[in-house]
């Protein structure tokens, strides 16, 4: 599962199974920039004046709750794990697995998978040392995979995981992996970019807890990345250090700083002074300045994440599909993109980004039509009374409407969406809920998990394959998934199965199409949008490429200033 997130960039990850054909994402999928990065130009700009070489310095308003992804709800626990852990496979911006600790990408056809599927061959790399200089070897893949599964580490996810019957180790290098049944996600999901990715933790410095929730190593870990954690001083900055002992060899850069700095009028003057390289992960609002700003450039990437306007189909109101397919037709997402996202991000249905192999071409939009609007909810029995507002059995149609407190995009689109809504008839009451309360777990109350919501407005980040099952299936509803929306339909379960249990592209490609159909039709949610991550980058950082999936940060040492 990837994170479930405010506009804020917060959020809880999320599970997301992977296919075993390794996901290929076709046409339309190239980095989308604003002005041309001096990274990809081939020319290299002058360095100015107020750059440091050799240090990069990242701001961003995401504060991390801990440096362990393993045990770690935000995303960018994630994002900052890419600068010093190790991962099996990494996700490239062309799109494909590219060898971390592994070697190869296991397939059919390299009989890195069994022919019946139940067997998974990982070769891994030698030479790795951890920073503290152990030898890195099997025995840490399979640490891991118990620190997952065992049930005192709180972890957010143990789906996939527990479908592994036991890992064998025939030499330190090998890994052979024996699932309890086929499941094409694997390989792409297995300590890999994942939509809860997982990276590798050391054996030697571990095995002795008994849980893994509240040790030092959570604030100063030990792995095997190009650049080695030195301090860490929470909600302030994060300074890490070149590895020379990396087995790439040492990274371009010598330090790199990530700034915490929790106002977005601060980070736009931080960006402005030169006192920060890389604005990381901005909000849309902010484009229309920072894509102004001198010796920098806005970058636009396309990626896995969409936002939504859930609905809890539980509640009587919205149980009725009409009423929520009324709701689609009075919202206006065109003017929205462009009034309040500064068309940063695209139009879009259902689940899956145009540029994505799982998409289906054939979607029919839903336009904005509020007399179309009107007219679903006269039929369905809905009645204007004196004041506009909608009633119908003496109830009115009021609906409460939670969102992230502290987000620029969330407050504009919430205030936008109440006056489309009003206009037909709708009493949309605006409920901000901090990020911590909007999307803790079930058992600690949260809005979202414990259906304390009529609608809701959130994103979600999925992986690099397009199974997002843990939002969607009947068996997936808090507290045992990411089904928020308390939707149940078994057509689309049975075509989810389906594309988690066989491995050709074909198969799955036509399961999602219907998916997504019936996501479009049943609307347990309206698309409002896929996005396309904004950072603001200095002319003078070469080699920050983005990839469209889980984290930016795929290739940190090639990274240069």
């Amino acid at each position: 599962m990837r994170a479930r997130r405010g506009e804020n960039g917060r959020g809880v990850k999320r599970l997301v199974w992977i296919p075993v054909a390794v996901a290929v994402i076709l046409g339309g999928c190239s980095r989308v920039d604003t002005v041309a990065s001096s990274s990809s130009s081939g020319v290299a700009a002058p360095r100015h004046s107020w750059t440091r070489p050799g240090l990069l310095r990242i701001g961003s308003i995401l504060d991390p709750d801990t440096l362990s992804p393993l045990l770690g709800t935000f995303q960018i626990d994630v994002d900052l794990s890419m600068f010093w852990a190790g991962y099996l496979f990494n996700y490239s911006d062309e799109n494909r697995l590219v060898p971390e600790l592994a070697t190869l990408v296991p397939s059919l056809t390299n009989h890195g998978i069994s022919k019946d599927g139940l067997t998974i061959t990982y070769h891994l790399r030698k030479g790795v040392r951890w920073h503290d200089g152990a030898p890195f070897d099997a025995a840490d893949v399979v640490f891991t995979w118990h620190a997952v599964m065992n049930p005192n580490n709180n972890v957010q996810t143990r789906t996939g995981y527990d479908d592994i019957v036991t890992i064998d180790t025939p030499d330190p290098y090998t890994a052979v992996v024996h699932l309890r049944r086929p499941f094409a996600p694997f390989v792409n999901s297995f300590f890999t970019m994942g939509s809860t990715p997982y990276p590798i933790y050391p054996k030697h410095l571990l095995a002795q807890y008994h849980d893994l929730n509240r040790i030092a190593y959570n604030s100063k870990p030990v792995g095997t990345g190009p650049f080695v954690v030195q301090e860490w001083h929470r909600g302030q900055t994060l300074r890490m250090v070149a590895n020379p002992h990396y087995w790439r060899g040492a990274p371009k850069l010598k330090v790199v700083e990530y700034h915490i700095i929790p106002d977005e009028n601060t980070l736009t003057t931080s960006m402005r002074a030169h006192e920060i390289d890389l604005w990381y992960n901005a909000s849309a609002p902010n484009y229309p300045t920072a894509s102004k700003i001198a010796g920098a450039h806005a970058l636009l990437t396309p990626f896995t994440q969409y936002s939504q306007l859930g609905f809890n189909v539980s509640r009587p109101v919205l149980r009725d599909p009409n009423v929520r397919r009324a709701l689609a037709y009075a919202t206006d997402r065109k003017s929205l993109i462009e009034k309040v996202a500064f068309n940063v991000h695209v139009l879009g249905e259902g689940d899956q980004p145009a540029f994505l192999w799982a998409h289906d071409p054939q979607l029919e939009p839903i336009p904005f039509d509020p007399d179309h609007a009107r007219k679903i909810l006269d039929d369905a029995g809905w009645r204007a009374g004196s004041n506009g507002i909608r009633v119908k059995d003496g109830q009115p149609l009021r609906l409460e409407f939670a969102t992230t407190s502290g987000s620029a995009l969330g407050n504009r689109a919430a205030v936008f969406l109440q006056a489309n809504w009003h206009d037909v008839g709708v009493d949309l009451v605006i409920k901000p809920y901090a990020p911590a309360l909007m999307f803790a777990n079930y058992s600690a109350g949260g809005i979202l998990q414990a259906g304390k919501f009529d609608v809701e407005f959130s994103s979600w980040v999925n992986g690099v394959d397009p199974d997002d099952s843990t939002v969607v299936m009947c068996d997936q509803i808090p507290p045992h998934g990411q089904n928020i929306f308390r939707f149940c339909n078994h057509e689309l379960d049975d075509q989810e199965r389906t594309a988690l249990t066989y491995y050709d592209l074909q198969t799955r490609q036509r399961a999602y199409a219907r998916v997504q159909a019936i996501l479009v039709d049943r609307l347990p949610w309206i698309t409002m949008w896929f996005q396309r991550r904004l950072d603001v980058v200095s002319d003078d950082l070469r080699g920050y490429n983005p990839a469209h999936a889980v984290t930016p940060f795929w290739n940190t040492w090639e990274y240069s200033i």
